[in-house]
């Protein structure tokens, strides 16, 4: 087997690494690390005691004892491995991948079929990332393995744990060829579940953050609606008020109309009782409620006084001075009045005669 090899997977042509990395960074960010199961490993140690480990990111913490774990491990001892430490800058981890394995091809004193190899990548305070690398041959971990008798067709994840002091963070350095791909389905699995579940969840908050505008919405259009029903019920009857409030406003204009003019026979009536017997009318033209006489009489303004007398007229006046002509014994006079139409006018009361 050659110890570098490329990936070459690619989805209807495109290459899937860009994606990968993305993910994979994303993934690393502190605030979505949680999506990112831990898997329970049972730990074989060199000393013969077995413990029990989450790990996730790389990152193993201590697990309570009892229960099963999906995943076995068994510790490689330190001083069968060779440990390097790298200081790289900070890398997608495919391309860290991919640094650690050139490093490795170059620096094994194994052959490349025989060089077997794992490490482990943390950040340092200014901005680098530390890589501890473990390089051994694959007959020493071959030779573990049988001595703990692991099945060689399911052998379990091959560990060599780095010395740190007490508290720190143990990022285990885990062999590659040697049973990691059962826990890395296993983390596949749930970080499938955990996103739809997140999936789901984002689903149902939007659900939650939409249904009262979209009530509100579906409340709106039936109010609209029924106002539109209630405007088509309801038309005929606004036309015939229309309709009604187009007669009303003929008949009222009318009525005033009626209002301003006068009615001939109490006119006449209130003229004769009215005129002396020296007098006669030669016109009469009425103008609205105004009465214009034209006539003669032996004093027109007496006429005047006696007109003015009379109930229902008032404001009467000469429209011009009388004038009497050479050898006459009459004035000639053309005089103005006022008559009330309650009176005198077409729309008087019934009772409204001339007492």
């Amino acid at each position: 087997m050659a110890l570098l090899s490329t990936d070459s997977r690619s989805f209807f042509g495109l290459d899937t690494g860009a994606w990968r990395t993305s993910a994979q960074r994303l993934l690393a960010l502190p605030a979505l690390r949680w999506v990112q199961p831990a898997v329970r490993v049972q730990l074989r140690q060199a000393d013969g005691q077995t413990s029990h480990w989450n790990l996730a990111h790389g990152v193993a913490t201590p697990a309570p004892a009892g229960g099963e774990a999906p995943v076995a491990a068994l510790q490689l001892p330190a001083d069968r491995v060779l440990e390097r430490r790298l200081t790289l800058p900070p890398l997608a981890p495919a391309e860290l991948a991919q640094a650690v394995q050139l490093d490795v091809a170059a620096a094994s004193p194994f052959g490349a079929a025989h060089t077997v190899y794992g490490f482990s990548a943390a950040p340092t305070a200014d901005g680098l990332q530390r890589v501890d690398v473990a390089v051994t041959s694959r007959q020493e971990v071959e030779a573990a393995l049988r001595q703990a008798g692991a099945d060689p067709a399911a052998p379990p994840e091959v560990w060599v744990l780095p010395a740190a002091p007490s508290g720190a963070v143990l990022r285990p350095l885990v062999l590659r060829g040697y049973g990691q791909d059962l826990r890395q389905r296993l983390a596949r699995q749930g970080l499938l579940l955990r996103g739809a579940l997140l999936a789901l969840a984002l689903v149902l908050l939007a659900a939650l953050a939409l249904t009262p505008t979209l009530m509100l919405r579906q409340r709106a259009i039936q109010a609209q609606q029924s106002f539109e029903a209630l405007q088509r019920q309801a038309a005929p009857q606004i036309a015939q008020r229309e309709a009604l409030m187009q007669r009303l406003e003929r008949l009222q204009a009318l009525d005033k109309l009626l209002a301003r003019q006068l009615a001939l026979p109490p006119v006449l009536d209130m003229l004769t009782r009215a005129l002396p017997d020296g007098a006669w009318l030669t016109a009469l033209r009425t103008e609205g409620g105004k009465l214009v006489l034209n006539g003669n009489a032996d004093d027109a303004a007496a006429l005047v006084q006696r007109l003015a007398a009379q109930p229902g007229v008032h404001d009467v006046r000469l429209a011009s001075p009388a004038t009497r002509g050479f050898g006459a014994t009459k004035e000639t006079f053309i005089i103005e009045l006022q008559l009330d139409a309650h009176r005198y006018g077409l729309a008087r009361p019934a009772s409204g005669g001339h007492q």
